[in-house]
């Protein structure tokens, strides 16, 4: 479903936000999927409008199961991840950017308290974190069913193989700073 957003059209205005998610299917050994960045010029940040729009990439993540890294609040499992382009409608520089290429682990545990409030799925979700060093993992949002977003009550809680997921973060990235 990656593509769909290439079909948005795009804004005039440089990004000054952007906004990362995935949807990844662990398996026995890994997981597998795609992540998205999709970036937003600065109306977006007063509204939310979805005319905000600038670009996107996407990507896909393959990851292998590794031990927990510190900073994973009960962590339940773990990966390594490698990511690679998919697709891309940004202009240069973004198109290439390395920055957006970088996490190198990813985690599934608890919610942290501090996000507890934004967390869309309330005791179903897990919190989803991330490491781009691969020494350290830091909160980065929530990892959910898909069937969640669409079908409500009928998402499971919990992480199990073969089940697509949605990670959503907690926040976006502001890239005037």
């Amino acid at each position: 479903m990656y593509w769909l957003f290439l079909v948005a059209g795009c804004a005039s205005d440089a990004p000054e936000w952007a906004v990362h998610h995935a949807s990844l299917i662990p398996s026995e050994t890994g997981l597998s999927g795609t992540q998205t960045w999709e970036f937003f010029s600065p109306a977006w940040a007063r509204s939310g409008d979805p005319d905000a729009f600038v670009c996107a990439r996407a990507q896909l993540v393959t990851g292998a199961v590794t031990a927990a890294l510190p900073g994973c609040e009960g962590c339940t499992v773990a990966y390594t991840i490698d990511v690679a382009e998919l697709e891309s409608d940004c202009a240069a520089p973004l198109d290439t950017d390395t920055a957006y290429t970088t996490p190198r682990a990813i985690g599934l545990g608890d919610v942290p308290d501090a996000l507890a409030d934004l967390d869309p799925y309330p005791g179903r979700s897990l919190g989803w974190y991330l490491s781009v060093d691969g020494v350290e993992m830091e909160a980065y949002g929530f990892a959910y069913d898909e069937a969640l977003d669409w079908a409500g009550d009928l998402g499971a809680p919990g992480w199990s193989t073969g089940q697509a997921y949605t990670l959503w973060p907690a926040y976006a990235w502001d890239l005037r700073d």
